[in-house]
């Protein structure tokens, strides 16, 4: 029997190593350079800026309740009376004027009014809405918020048509108050 001198192949197996060694620790560069502490300040003073710029949203007013809302005055206190429709000597146009009398307490600056005029036979040829005016030295006509008329007071007013349609009657206009605007006492 023969002996072979040579050894087996093992895998190479690291070395042990001695107790006293140990693992070197490494340290993490840190950087000298100040960057990022820089960009978080500039980043809260734009913050600050921002903030500081921006407009500001208003106060809110307290809305008054139901209760608080003065009375605004309405189509009932408005009363027209010696109503009188005038054309005109030459074109189309009419001119109505009345009495307005203010039945309330509020004094009235603006009132509208819907005239139907009526055919010959009774149907309904127009309906125009017009303002009514003041009149002043009894022809100049004036707006009511130059001169509003008060509480319990009565005045000459008229409505201009500058147009009225063609088969009139030329009987008076049914009025139709839509708006009255004014102010409170």
């Amino acid at each position: 029997m023969a002996t072979n001198p040579k050894l087996p192949d093992y895998p190479s197996i690291p070395r042990r190593q001695p107790e006293h060694e140990h693992g070197k620790v490494q340290m993490i560069r840190q950087s000298k350079s100040p960057w990022p502490i820089v960009a978080i300040i500039a980043g809260a003073v734009l913050v600050i800026a921002i903030i500081a710029l921006l407009p500001r949203v208003p106060h809110l007013a307290n809305v008054p309740s139901g209760a608080e809302i003065p009375q605004q005055p309405t189509a009932e206190q408005v009363q027209f009376t010696d109503e009188k429709i005038t054309s005109a000597p030459a074109g189309d146009a009419a001119y109505l004027t009345a009495v307005l009398r203010n039945n309330g307490n509020s004094a009235i600056t603006g009132v509208q009014v819907e005239a139907q005029f009526l055919g010959r036979n009774g149907p309904i040829l127009a309906t125009i809405r017009k303002p009514v005016e003041g009149l002043a030295n009894g022809t100049t006509g004036q707006d009511l918020t130059q001169t509003p008329i008060k509480g319990n007071e009565s005045r000459t007013v008229r409505v201009a048509f500058e147009h009225t349609p063609r088969g009139w009657n030329k009987q008076l206009p049914e009025l139709t108050v839509t708006t009255v605007t004014g102010t409170t006492p």
